[in-house]
């Protein structure tokens, strides 16, 4: 296959000669540039972002900061030229204040540049790493991910290769097994995976969104390292969001805070007495507070930190930024770690786990009235796991889950497990860890009266509770908004919300603080520490090392380990968690088994070798030459033949009867079924063996029967074999560079084919989130439809996200683009469609010689 790449240089001025580019090591920089831009999405009446003016120098490292749902987002994907169109000319007008709607029904205002150039038509000089690491794993096989941007750049196959591998080394995964499945990487590996990406494509300008917010500590220095050598090596402009910079401070030069400034006289009540917010939000401009080094931004004390919600990295923290743990006049008197002396929840010899393989045994832990339990350890290691089997949400592998006869009354059931969804709701709420799966309304506000309503409390009173919490979390001006137009962390805070609607007894939070700034962080620890003196157990599942500090919380640590059945009485084991503060104390540990970091097995395409090496484009038209040509005729005896001729070339390529016979066992199961129904119903003709109502067995249905079984066997076992093993990328491949058919729908499917695995997780996942908010207990019909529907809709959101980490990757333009893999054809491809078609021949033949050929049938 011939390469474009020679007709289309890509970015040779910037990204240096093409020959032996194999590094991610050439000093790269660029001035990024925001003039008067803003943005509005096609799904809010408001501008995420409006009027900003920003420059960032060339090899400027900088973070920008914000409060949860300014924008910072929107800016980053703004300047990865994901968002609008370019402004155009309008007359008298300057080109920076035209308006433009693009086809999504969004509205871009003013520019965004690099280097002078629109970023629409920068391709590839900008790299984005977003923060969810599964939204950025397009295919399955690790390597297939990180070449995708040099594809997509037209860089040559071997140039490419040479970028994958550097790119590898550079996040610290040097000989990671390039055909690895993303499903064997921890999160760490996810996101440096992503970063790898990005990177390949050897950026002017790295575009890095919250990239470690959903990390545990390992994961976080892993990416931290990652970036500040690759930034090191290559003098790469840099733009970071994140909340947290602690463990990024050392490489930043620069850092923005960015504000609102809106007009209040535009400031209106609606008819139901709220703040019209999104009326006032029109005329809002995203402004600059603060604009300097570390040094210079962060010990400014004319900055009220705490009310833009930022976080003031620790090297810079005066003794009131500090987070201690929560003390309140109101507070009962007993200690978050322990809470009141009796039980409202607890296990016995628990095994956990998915699919009835444990992954951790021997569970026996007690939780109490008003105490808080902090559910910690590595990404991977179980802890989603542990709290939906608590919650009753997920089957114990082994052991039982106990509620107390308070929390259980007037049941007489007291496991979790064999509740009711509506008697679970009000006893138990879990706050899922993806907001998304969570959502069950059209509205914010009847998201939160769901729980209340599904529990029995009237609606006058369901809904003046679900307006004080969305006041308390900020989110009242949303309340007649559909959930899914909120911000990540608008999200995160309506999910906790509408579980606390519910008034339970027993609260899980999965990642609670998860994308908040630290105003909104306040509230939900305070929220989550005045629960105690209603008596709630608060089980909360983090990464968040102050989080635990704030609250006081008892620590359970999950621990990976090579044979977790080898230790001792594990609550009798303790050590200091890695999330604690120095003084905070020790943490239980539950042993689990190790998060699976092992080398793939590679299937091989085919058992037989000589299938394997065949074209998959090849085989797949071999399985159509093979069978299609069957149909022809319906008899016994061409069907016969051609049945015996493939068993023959089958087994002379390395195939046995009986490994035959194992994969393609749906025809053996079909095959007679259908050949029964011909038997009994099938033509009459000749002489009548049996009658008995409709059932008329003659000669010619008997003849009919054995000619539709053994068909239904000559054209079902070639067309399995032939494409039993394919892969699915190597045949996408193949579709490109043979078939020639158009990129976007080739490797676009295939992303879709990655997503559809994804899909099975979040169906269970939505399964899980209905019963836990008492929508589980409408029957099988009645409860498939909205789930059914809540699934389309999620699976629409995650195709917008995959197409947002495709188009970053610089996919969908109509640039050439080159092939990291190369899709070859040999003679022996041609013999093998040679035999395919040979063997219907052959049959169909000789079934008129015989005299039995029957067209269709007939």
């Amino acid at each position: 296959m011939k390469s474009a790449h020679a007709q289309h240089p890509v970015h040779s001025e910037d990204h240096g000669d093409q020959e032996g580019d194999h590094s991610v090591h050439k000093e790269r920089n660029a001035t990024l540039r925001f003039e008067h831009w803003g943005y509005r999405h096609a799904s809010r009446n408001h501008f995420a972002v409006r009027g900003l003016n920003l420059t960032i120098r060339p090899g400027e490292h900088v973070l920008l900061l914000g409060a949860s749902g300014i924008g910072k987002s929107t800016i980053l994907e703004g300047a990865a030229g994901l968002l609008g169109d370019m402004a155009g000319e309008q007359a008298g007008t300057p080109q920076h204040q035209v308006a433009v709607e693009d086809a999504d029904g969004g509205i871009t205002e003013g520019r965004i540049t690099v280097d002078d150039v629109d970023v629409h038509q920068a391709r590839g000089r900008i790299g984005l790493v977003l923060q969810d690491p599964d939204a950025q794993a397009i295919f399955q096989r690790l390597g297939d991910n990180v070449v995708f941007g040099p594809e997509n750049l037209d860089v040559p196959r071997d140039i490419a290769w040479q970028r994958v591998n550097a790119a590898l080394d550079a996040v610290g995964m040097a000989g990671v097994q390039l055909d690895r499945s993303v499903m064997h990487l921890s999160g760490g590996q996810m996101q440096r995976l992503a970063l790898a990406g990005a990177l390949a494509m050897q950026p002017d300008v790295l575009l890095l969104d919250e990239p470690t917010a959903n990390l545990d500590p390992d994961g976080v220095v892993q990416v931290v390292r990652a970036v500040h050598d690759v930034l090191d090596q290559t003098k790469a402009t840099m733009v970071l969001v994140e909340h947290r910079a602690d463990r990024w401070i050392d490489m930043i030069d620069r850092v923005v805070v960015l504000g609102l400034e809106t007009d209040n006289d535009v400031r209106k009540i609606n008819q139901n007495g709220f703040d019209d917010e999104i009326n006032r939000d029109r005329f809002r401009n995203t402004v600059i507070v603060a604009d300097g080094t570390p040094e210079q931004v962060f010990t400014d004390r004319n900055i009220d930190f705490n009310e833009l919600g930022i976080w003031v990295p620790q090297r810079f923290r005066a003794p009131e930024d500090e987070i201690q743990r929560i003390h309140t006049a109101d507070e009962p008197d007993y200690p978050a770690e322990t809470g009141l002396p009796q039980t409202v929840l607890q296990t016995k010899e628990l095994g956990i786990g998915r699919n009835g393989t444990a992954i951790a045994e021997h569970i026996s832990i007690d939780f109490h009235p008003g105490q808080i339990t902090a559910l910690v350890g590595a990404n991977g290691a179980g802890k989603s796991t542990l709290s939906l089997t608590l919650a009753g949400l997920l089957q114990p592998v082994n052991g039982e889950v106990v509620a107390s006869d308070e929390l259980a009354a007037p049941l007489t059931k007291v496991w979790p497990i064999d509740w009711t969804s509506r008697q679970l709701a009000s006893r138990i709420s879990y706050v899922f860890q993806n907001p998304e799966h969570q959502f069950a309304c059209s509205s914010v506000i009847d998201e939160v009266m769901l729980g209340p309503l599904r529990t029995g409390v009237e609606e006058a009173k369901a809904r003046e509770r679900g307006m004080d919490l969305l006041r308390r979390f900020h989110l009242n001006q949303y309340a007649h908004m559909n959930p899914y137009t909120l911000s990540g962390g608008e999200k995160r805070r309506l999910t906790v919300a509408a579980a606390l609607a519910s008034m339970p007894r027993v609260l899980i939070l999965d990642e609670p603080t998860f994308g908040q700034d630290r105003r909104t962080w306040m509230q939900i620890v305070h929220l989550i520490h005045d629960l105690r003196s209603d008596g709630v157990s608060i089980i909360v599942v983090t990464h968040d090392r102050e989080l635990v500090t704030a609250l006081g919380a008892r620590v359970i640590e999950l621990v990976p380990t090579e044979h977790p059945r080898d230790f001792a009485d594990n609550t009798a084991e303790t050590v200091a968690a890695q999330l604690l503060a120095p003084d905070a104390g020790e943490a239980t540990l539950v042993p689990v088994s190790r998060v699976n970091e092992r080398e793939d097995v590679i299937k091989p395409a085919s058992r037989s070798r000589y299938l394997a090496s065949i074209n998959p484009v090849y085989r797949l038209f071999g399985a159509f030459l093979a069978s299609l040509p069957l149909l022809l005729s319906l008899d016994w005896v061409s069907a016969a033949v051609a049945l015996g001729l493939e068993f023959i070339v089958l087994m002379a390529i390395g195939f046995t009867p009986w490994r035959i016979v194992r994969s393609t066992w749906p025809i053996f199961i079909g095959a007679p079924g259908s050949a029964l129904a011909v038997l009994l119903y099938g033509k009459a003709g000749g002489d009548t063996w049996w009658q008995w109502g409709w059932i008329n067995i003659t000669d010619r249905s008997a003849e009919l029967a054995l000619a539709t079984g053994l068909r239904i066997l000559a054209i079902g076992i070639p067309a399995i074999i032939a494409v039993l093993g394919i892969d699915a990328t190597d045949l996408a491949d193949g579709f490109s560079q043979i078939l020639h058919l158009p990129d976007r729908f080739v490797y676009g499917g295939l992303a879709g084919m990655r997503l559809f695995s994804v899909l099975q997780d979040d169906w269970a996942a939505l399964t899980a989130s209905r019963r836990s908010r008492g929508l589980g207990d409408d029957n099988a019909v009645a409860s498939f439809f909205p789930q059914a529907f809540a699934l389309l809709v999620l699976s629409i959101r995650r195709s917008t996200t995959l197409a947002v980490a495709m188009q970053a990757r610089g996919f969908g333009s109509d640039a050439p683009r080159s092939h990291a893999r190369v899709s070859t054809v040999h003679a022996r491809d041609w013999v093998f469609l040679v035999i395919c078609l040979l063997m219907p021949v052959i049959a169909l033949v000789s079934a008129g010689f015989a005299g039995t050929f029957s067209f269709m049938g007939n």
